[in-house]
């Protein structure tokens, strides 16, 4: 239902204000990664329970996704995203002052709460909100707010401890991100007490769940996710058909398959799990790689370790150029290359040498990529039977699952095997998706039977 078409300057006050909301959210959400070191010092805890201030994070991210993208339609898009924003930056102020690691951790849960909300329902009101030309560029220009969000979320925290201390750093972060936050408020004051539009979605979600506006279409996460993964979805499609057998229609041309609570039909299942398990890689040497770093022989400080995170930038060369991969191989050759690149950059961190792993460390996230990108558009592909807006939530839920995993196993790792326990969960991890692709999809030696 629509009311119109927007004016140029309704279109661009959107696009800022969800642009901006995926950069405040993103920006406190990682903001402790890089502080591990100084948080377990100074409470006096250890490595595995310091990292809970990651995962907690990720794991209401996980939790709240799907429950979020279905209030939305109820209490507004844009209420939605106006609170989520400030309540997230709000709790970041709050955690400097927090005396005890419990209360730190509870915290960032109720942060990853808050998160949640923008993700769950941006893209979905882009969609609402501007006409159907200006939102493949829109939702481009979100993604990159995400991305922008999430490197600066380790880079400006890191650089602000090293002049202000962990905490200081952290209260910095907060108030850009509150910063970000009201002027998102202010964007979008024209929305926030009108659910007119809301309603008109929710009228048609209930007349045709296949027309719904999709909340998710692809893995958002500063630093995971570029333009180039939307725009992107619609070439892989003939990869994700790949990765299992084909969907069967029952020989019924025109009915329309049953569709199910959790698609798990095509390999879905697959392509959840790949995420899964490249997120623990991913999401479990970064987090450790600040405090390998702080310790023997380098002793490098939190500013310091703060510019490794600039290697994220691989991630998005690798997924704007993922479309021209797909246009001439496969999704599961592209996989199978980005986990081979993976496994080589990860050995290769086993070297003491800070020029080596830097370009282990890329080659590392490069095959990240390659493997992500391709299963995030693959989940969010149209299939028969299957709701690809559900089956993109899902991802979203088991790839934040696999974040909050991977960060607290690495710290586990870490305690008991130093750097290379963590290498050898990236490996086990990395070979498990190389034994999923080849099991499970036609790669031009097997044949589909």
């Amino acid at each position: 239902m629509s009311t119109g078409e927007p004016s140029p300057t309704s279109t661009r006050r959107t696009v800022a204000a969800v642009f901006l909301a995926g950069i405040a959210v993103f920006l406190v959400l990682y903001e402790t990664q890089g502080l591990l070191p100084a948080i377990r010092d100074a409470y006096g805890i250890d490595g595995p329970t310091a990292s809970l201030t990651v995962s907690a994070t990720n794991v209401a991210m996980a939790c709240f996704l799907i429950p979020f993208s279905m209030l939305a339609p109820r209490i507004g898009h844009a209420r939605q995203i106006g609170a989520g924003v400030i309540v997230a930056a709000i709790l970041a102020l709050v955690l400097p002052f927090t005396p005890t690691p419990e209360l730190l951790i509870a915290v960032r849960f109720l942060q990853g709460l808050a998160i949640a909300s923008v993700p769950a329902t941006a893209m979905a009101y882009l969609s609402l909100r501007l006409p159907p030309a200006a939102l493949p560029g829109a939702i481009g220009v979100y993604i990159a707010g995400n991305t922008i969000g999430g490197l600066c979320s380790r880079l400006l925290t890191g650089l602000a401890s090293e002049l202000l201390g962990w905490h200081g750093g952290l209260a910095f972060t907060a108030v850009v991100s509150l910063v970000f936050g009201l002027i998102v408020v202010w964007l979008l004051r024209h929305d926030l007490f009108s659910t007119a539009r809301s309603r008109a979605v929710l009228d048609t979600d209930d007349a045709d769940p296949s027309d719904a506006d999709p909340t998710f279409t692809e893995a958002v996460d500063p630093g995971a996710v570029t333009a180039g993964d939307t725009a992107d979805a619609s070439t892989v499609d003939d990869g994700s058909r790949s990765a299992g057998n084909a969907a069967d229609d029952g020989g019924a041309g025109s009915a329309r398959p049953p569709r199910r609570a959790i698609p798990l039909r095509g390999g879905l299942w697959r392509i959840y799990l790949t995420g899964f398990l490249c997120m623990i890689v991913f999401g479990g040497s970064f987090t450790m790689l600040g405090t390998r770093l702080q310790q023997d022989p380098w002793h490098l400080s939190e500013g310091a370790v703060a510019l490794f995170f600039l290697i994220y930038l691989v991630g998005t060369v690798v997924t704007t150029y993922y479309g021209r991969l797909a246009t001439q191989y496969p999704r599961a050759r592209i996989t199978l290359a980005g986990m081979v690149i993976a496994l080589v950059g990860a050995g290769l961190t086993l070297v003491d040498s800070l020029v080596v792993i830097v370009i282990g460390m890329s080659l590392l996230t490069a095959g990240f990529f390659l493997g992500h990108t391709g299963a995030s558009a693959a989940a969010s592909a149209a299939r028969p039977g299957v709701d690809s807006t559900r089956s993109a939530a899902i991802y979203l839920t088991v790839y934040y699952l696999g974040t909050s995993l991977g960060a607290w196993l690495s710290a586990v790792l870490f305690s008991d095997f130093a750097w290379p326990g963590v290498v050898g969960m990236c490996a086990a991890s990395l070979i498990a998706v190389l034994v999923l692709t080849l099991t499970g999809a036609p790669i031009g030696f097997r044949k589909r039977s």
